[in-house]
């Protein structure tokens, strides 16, 4: 008699599926892949309080015309409102080399008035956009998605003439501070 290696193979595959679909969104920095991107830095404010942020989003690459991505923050510093969106990745930005985190990432997809998906602010201040400001959860956590695609403005296109991330940055209550800037590279399919 033979083994019902079918059944049991369906049954893994089933299984196997069902956890990485559960776990892809919300991802933190376990591994790298091209299903799930992550950042992290710890950072010490002006005041002495040290924050250790871990950014993590899935898909990392996505289809050719665009798709969504979840995403997922901890860490951060609650009393500092941040922006979560789509931008074209500076020049003189080494991924990774916080060192080289001095100019903010721009121009980046929708903007802080966009309620298309593109951008999120996060912040417990109470006030923002509908639909575009969410606050943070315990821990300076937040869950999202964006809607991404990979023409950020006219002529300025993901992989073609331009590098592209997910990033956080200090919002616009302090648009020079550089210490919650991360990037997630974003790739898009051909």
């Amino acid at each position: 008699m033979k083994p019902p290696t079918s059944r049991l193979l369906r049954g893994a595959l089933a299984t196997t599926a069902a956890g990485l679909a559960a776990l892809l969104p919300l991802a933190g920095t376990a591994t790298a892949s091209p299903f799930v991107g992550h950042a992290h830095r710890t950072v010490t404010t002006a005041d002495g309080d040290t924050f250790r942020l871990k950014l993590a989003a899935a898909p990392a690459v996505l289809p050719a015309q665009g798709g969504t991505a979840y995403v997922k923050g901890t860490g951060y510093n609650r009393a500092q409102g941040i922006f979560l969106a789509f931008c074209v990745i500076p020049d003189s930005v080494r991924v990774g080399d916080p060192a080289t985190y001095t100019q903010v990432p721009t121009p980046c997809l929708g903007g802080r008035e966009a309620t298309d998906g593109s951008s999120r602010r996060i912040t417990d201040t109470g006030t923002g956009t509908p639909g575009v400001t969410i606050p943070y959860e315990e821990g300076g956590s937040f869950r999202t998605t964006l809607n991404l695609r990979p023409e950020i403005a006219d002529g300025v296109v993901c992989d073609v003439n331009v590098r592209c991330a997910i990033v956080t940055r200090a919002d616009f209550t302090a648009t020079g501070v550089r210490l919650y800037d991360q990037y997630i590279p974003v790739h898009f399919g051909r």
